[in-house]
């Protein structure tokens, strides 16, 4: 064993060249694998983090029975909700807690009737994590005291022809799949292109 060992040895340092072109691949090699993985990590947690600010947060509590109905956005009273958000808030970790109305509807224009989620939000309480409100293109973001504004995804601005403050009639499904009509002033979007639509109405 030691006569294999001291043959190798030498074997090393008599050809230095090759030696050192086979360490710098070897080194290489190993070092682009390690770059390769964190850089897909890192997107990957990206995406996540991403996900969890435009779909409401890493916990999000729902009314029993929107599970079983949750593709159609089925609008459910959840009992004491205010007293849930404080319950949150004075957790330690917890950055922002909110609520949220999620429903379907239509965006309608002179270019036509495009489908869009509606998301009624509290503004100022999602304005440090709302990823729409860091990514403002025009206009501004939406505060508790708009009435008919809404805050547009830039792709949905772009299918239906308008522009921050041009209006045009939302029709949302309201509580027992009741169907409401309103006319809305355009505030802001993002800059995105996913056509999608929060409001905030009194």
């Amino acid at each position: 064993m030691m006569l294999y060992l001291r043959l190798a040895w030498r074997n090393i340092w008599r050809h230095r060249r090759r030696t050192l072109i086979v360490f710098l691949s070897i080194g290489m090699g190993m070092a682009l694998m390690m770059f390769y993985d964190g850089f897909v990590a890192g997107f990957q947690q990206a995406i996540y983090a991403n996900a969890v600010k435009v779909l409401g947060g890493n916990i999000q509590i729902h009314a029993e029975g929107y599970q079983q109905d949750m593709d159609s956005l089925p609008l459910l009273p959840l009992l004491d909700d205010t007293s849930l958000v404080e319950t949150a808030l004075k957790q330690p970790g917890v950055v922002s807690a909110s609520r949220r109305i999620n429903t379907g509807g239509l965006a309608t224009s002179r270019e036509g009737a495009f489908p869009v989620q509606i998301v009624g939000i509290e503004p100022e309480a999602e304005l440090s994590v709302n990823l729409a409100a860091q990514n403002i293109s025009a206009g501004r973001f939406l505060t508790a005291d708009d009435l008919d504004l809404v805050f547009i995804g830039k792709g949905l601005a772009d299918v239906m022809g308008i522009t921050v403050g041009d209006r045009f009639t939302l029709v949302g499904r309201a509580t027992h799949n009741q169907m409401r009509q309103r006319t809305m002033t355009v505030g802001g979007g993002p800059d995105d292109r996913r056509p999608t639509g929060e409001s905030r109405s009194g």
